[in-house]
């Protein structure tokens, strides 16, 4: 058995190595001397999508990071399972660094923005299962029925990302963008109770 420490410690060293893995792709090419206004005008727009996919992969890690924290800073202690559905997300995680990528240089193109909607359905349903394994399964924190339905329709509008950038990139950015945004958005529940 590890101790609940130390898978903290070790998912904390390897989401900052994936964010630091994506920070990498940000490169300004080189400007020629002389140059013109117009040239670094251009050179800022070609920056624009890079930094549009690194803010947007950068935020759903860190909503995943707090998640993760909230978690296993309630749990008791670990079990072999856990530590498995642990490394799968991880896993899963550092694969974020491919598709924002790939999306951040052909922005256009369903194929790219596809990539994207399916390693981020992967983060969310394994994510999921990880939270559903610790309040369902190993019965290590009480199970919470709007934590779930939040993860679940998380991973529900990932997955519908993916078809939809095959009809309009367009629709799969409005969902790329709305689950951080939905995950940042105060709970009402809280508040009516409160």
């Amino acid at each position: 058995m590890l101790a609940k420490n130390r898978i903290e410690a070790f998912s904390d060293g390897v989401i900052a190595i994936i964010i630091t893995i994506m920070v990498f792709d940000l490169k300004i090419q080189d400007i020629p001397e002389p140059f013109a206004a117009t040239a670094l005008r251009d050179i800022a727009l070609s920056l624009l999508p890079k930094l549009l996919s690194y803010t947007l992969s950068f935020l759903v890690i860190a909503i995943m990071w707090l998640n993760h924290h909230a978690l296993f800073d309630k749990i008791p202690h670990t079990d072999s399972a856990l530590i498995w559905y642990n490394m799968a997300l991880l896993f899963t995680m550092s694969l974020i660094p491919l598709p924002t990528a790939f999306m951040a240089q052909h922005p256009t193109m369903y194929p790219a923005v596809m990539f994207y909607g399916i390693v981020m359905f992967l983060n969310a349903l394994v994510f999921l299962l990880l939270r559903r394994y610790v309040e369902i399964h190993a019965k290590l924190l009480p199970y919470s029925p709007h934590i779930h339905r939040t993860n679940a329709l998380a991973s529900l509008f990932y997955f519908l990302s993916i078809p939809l950038a095959y009809i309009s990139v367009f629709l799969s950015f409005v969902i790329f963008a709305f689950i951080p945004i939905w995950y940042f958005m105060p709970d009402r529940r809280k508040k009516r109770s409160g």
